[in-house]
């Protein structure tokens, strides 16, 4: 593959390919001295871009490794590549879905229902979900009672519609106002 420029931190490719390389990229590849990339180095270049970027968007804030595959296949193509890249991150404990997920659950305000799918659409898969669910011990009436301080003002029927839209189960929302009513 030939090499058509190299300017600052951007290899440009032939076939339109634009790459986004660290100094060290080109000091270890010797890039500023090459013309020419066999398919070996170029997929090595590729891969160090590819874990180079993972660590940047790390940095950052936490993602799931669907969030993270995302990411990188914006900039890159090769699905075979970020794969063995998520798998890297996996191993050295940088990218935990179980965690992240535990965490996100502990953090939100909203019910099982929302966080639940919140998780899942950030490329969590179920079983995971409902593994941190259990582990995290969190009492979904706990935090409707939380929420109601918030909206006591409120009338009864508003009460249960925006709990619901919260993600809160019927049950729970039920048995929460209850003990409200009660105090």
């Amino acid at each position: 593959m030939k090499i058509l420029n190299l300017k600052r931190n951007k290899l440009y490719l032939e076939d339109d390919r634009v790459i986004d390389v660290s100094p060290d990229i080109i000091y270890e590849m010797g890039l500023s001295r090459k013309e020419e990339l066999s398919i070996e180095e170029y997929e090595r270049v590729v891969y160090l871009a590819a874990l180079s970027k993972s660590y940047f968007l790390l940095s950052r804030r936490d993602y799931t490794s669907k969030e993270l595959e995302r990411k990188l296949r914006i900039k890159f193509q090769e699905k075979e590549i970020i794969k063995k890249v998520i798998s890297e991150i996996e191993e050295k404990g940088y990218i935990d879905d179980y965690s992240y997920a535990k965490s996100f659950i502990e953090r939100s305000k909203d019910g099982r229902k929302k966080i639940e799918y919140d998780l899942r659409a950030r490329g969590i898969k179920a079983e995971i979900v409902k593994e941190a669910f259990n582990d995290s011990g969190q009492n979904e009436v706990y935090k409707i009672k939380k929420l109601l301080s918030k909206i006591s003002s409120k009338p009864h029927d508003k009460k249960i519609n925006y709990l619901l839209r919260k993600g809160f189960g019927y049950d729970s929302v039920k048995e929460a106002l209850r003990d409200e009513d009660e105090e």
